[in-house]
């Protein structure tokens, strides 16, 4: 693999020292503003390496490495790199609570934008709207503040610092709470006629070009299993009733943009947001959550009594809403929905990203369910297709539309975000980062593959992808080495100088993929095994016949190579099935040695 994430992962934290500055005048804010997302953003870029790279932890100062003093030289001191970052966590609590009440807000602030050619701005009511994307970025940075949080506090003596410490964590477990229930307020069931426009949409991606008269019971009967637990989570009674009374009808489940409307009150905002499943929305929670769920999470305890409460429920609408769109995705005859491109939404809305979100929702639910390596292959083809598509692999054409994609990006129309006043415009979300979710897709992807040549081939699709995103690195002033300036491999784009946190933990979060990608243990192939396994047997049996002439009772060169030998085949037998490769060489080894001592044998009996 090409990519180095150790060496990139501290030229991003030195980057973000040079961007941020001095703490009296620390910057928030990236080229498109501050808020509660971006900030979090920030706030993780610093968090996550150490938790993937647990070499570059800094949550003991007695033990950070030269590299990482290095990287955050400007927050100071080992120590002072820790306490910096307990005070921007704890300033990053109180910039978003209400400073009335005290509760947790998840505001979108400017990561809303008006529709393409509108020139009206969204009120300031708008701005205020809570959003899926703040919810589940909050999931991470708490979690991931929790482990920093308790691992430095056993460092810490001194009672300021750990009355600090303190405070901040008991303000990240209120955050997680509220994160956690706006989460699950979130979730929806949409219930449609098979022969409305969403129905013929639905139906149209299953089986293309196909009118079969049973083609809604067969979706239906492969959705039994959601159907049954959407009964029993008792989101939108009233149309799951409906949908188990009326077989002609079909359904979607996932996430809306935020709170849906009708929704229990969260704090003292009511729900807008159309009970309509967006399918960027669910990928986005659906990561958050498997943050949630994750086994450390529940052995380092860092969940209350009240929050496994609610990720019991979030852990159900997870499941469901995985296996929903995974259903959906992997159905036919011959070839799946999702290897059709582009993915059509029931909105009727066509794009390639809406295949790579799809794509990642069917990844998840084939390595959850160890599903055959022929399933994993047909992703890691599509991916292919997506990245060519996308012109990350390839040269674009003259005016390609398919640059939409990097800048400005697909918007998002946020159905019901009018309803918060009176002239409230059409507001939306802007969604374009592409290439990032095609690399990190691959290197996931890669993990699952228990086949070597398909894993050598995603790995030299992240590697294509890697260059990709290098060359669009901001390259010059106080952002230089943080993302994203697409025009610098698109140069009919417009240039950006000043980084995206968007963009930039993107590549981070995928960085910490592929750390933990190098770290496994690659599958071994069949061949190899095989050969690894017969040259076991060989040694084993010449080793044994060494023995049995008496060679461990010779002089003291001859028992200590024996021994050598005895060491090496002993640790040849540990790696035979992860590493065969190298126990080979371990096997060799002994084969040479022992031949070695046949024919100095041979030598002294005149042979």
């Amino acid at each position: 693999m090409r990519l180095q994430p150790r060496q990139e992962l501290l030229s991003v934290w030195k980057a973000i020292t040079e961007w941020c500055g001095p703490a009296d005048s620390f910057r928030w804010a990236d080229r498109d503003g501050s808020n509660s997302i971006s900030d979090a953003e920030l706030l993780l870029c610093l968090l996550l390496p150490p938790l993937k790279l647990p070499d570059i932890r800094y949550d003991r100062p007695d033990q950070t490495e030269a590299g990482v003093r290095t990287a955050l030289a400007g927050f100071g001191s080992p120590v002072e790199i820790s306490q910096r970052v307990v005070g921007l966590l704890g300033e990053f609590m109180t910039r978003h609570s209400d400073p009335e009440t005290g509760l947790p807000t998840f505001a979108a602030g400017n990561y809303l934008t008006t529709a393409p050619g509108d020139e009206a701005e969204p009120t300031p009511e708008q701005l205020r709207l809570e959003v899926v994307d703040s919810f589940a970025t909050s999931i991470a940075l708490c979690l991931s503040a929790l482990r920093f949080l308790r691992g430095y506090r056993r460092q810490v003596q001194r009672g300021n610092h750990l009355e600090e410490i303190a405070r901040v964590e008991i303000a990240t477990q209120k955050r997680l709470t509220a994160a956690m229930a706006g989460l699950q307020r979130s979730f929806t069931v949409s219930v449609f006629e098979s022969n409305s426009p969403e129905g013929r949409a639905l139906r149209e991606n299953v089986y293309p070009g196909l009118n079969l008269p049973n083609v809604v019971r067969r979706i239906r009967e492969a959705l039994t299993t959601v159907e049954a637990g959407l009964s029993e989570l008792g989101v939108n009674a009233e149309q799951v009733e409906d949908l188990r009374l009326s077989p002609n009808k079909l359904f979607e489940c996932g996430w809306s943009w935020g709170v849906v409307q009708g929704a229990d009150m969260v704090k003292t905002q009511p729900g807008y947001a159309e009970p309509v499943p967006y399918l960027y929305f669910t990928v986005v929670a659906v990561d958050g959550i498997r943050d949630l769920l994750a086994e450390e999470t529940r052995l380092e305890g860092l969940l209350t009594e009240e929050q496994r409460a609610l990720s019991n429920t979030l852990k159900l609408q997870w499941e469901l809403a995985q296996r929903y769109w995974s259903t959906i995705a992997t159905m036919g005859e011959q070839r799946w929905p999702v290897e059709e491109l582009p993915w059509r939404t029931t909105a009727e809305a066509e794009s390639d990203y809406y295949s790579l979100l799809v794509l990642s929702l069917v990844r998840h639910a084939l390595g959850d369910r160890n599903a055959p390596q022929a399933d994993l292959t047909r992703v890691g083809r599509v991916l292919e297709d997506l990245a060519d598509r996308g012109r990350i692999r390839r040269r674009p054409l003259a005016n390609d539309p398919a640059l939409d994609l990097h800048q400005p990006g697909r918007w998002v129309h946020l159905g019901g975000a009018t309803l918060v006043g009176p002239d409230a415009p059409r507001v939306g979300r802007r969604l374009g980062e592409l290439s990032s979710l095609v690399f990190g897709r691959a290197l996931a992807l890669a993990a699952q593959v228990n086949d070597s040549p398909e894993r050598a081939r995603l790995i030299a699709l992240a590697d294509d992808v890697w260059e990709h995103l290098k060359r669009r690195r901001l390259r010059h002033g106080r952002g230089a080495d943080l993302w994203d300036d697409p025009a610098n491999v698109f140069p009919s784009l417009i240039h950006r100088d000043e980084p995206s946190w968007y963009h930039t933990l993107r590549v981070v979060r995928c960085m910490g993929v592929a750390a933990e990608l190098i770290r496994s243990d690659p599958p071994p192939g069949p061949a190899l095994a095989a050969l690894a396994a017969e040259l076991l047997a060989e040694a084993q049996n010449v080793f044994a016949r060494e023995q049995l002439r008496g060679s461990g009772e010779g002089g003291p060169a001859l028992r200590d190579s024996l021994n050598r030998q005895s060491i090496n085949l002993s640790r040849a037998r540990q790696m035979l099935r992860t590493q065969p490769g190298t126990a080979s060489v371990h096997l060799l080894e002994v084969l040479r040695e022992l031949d070695r001592l046949a024919a100095v044998r041979e030598n002294q009996a005149g042979i």
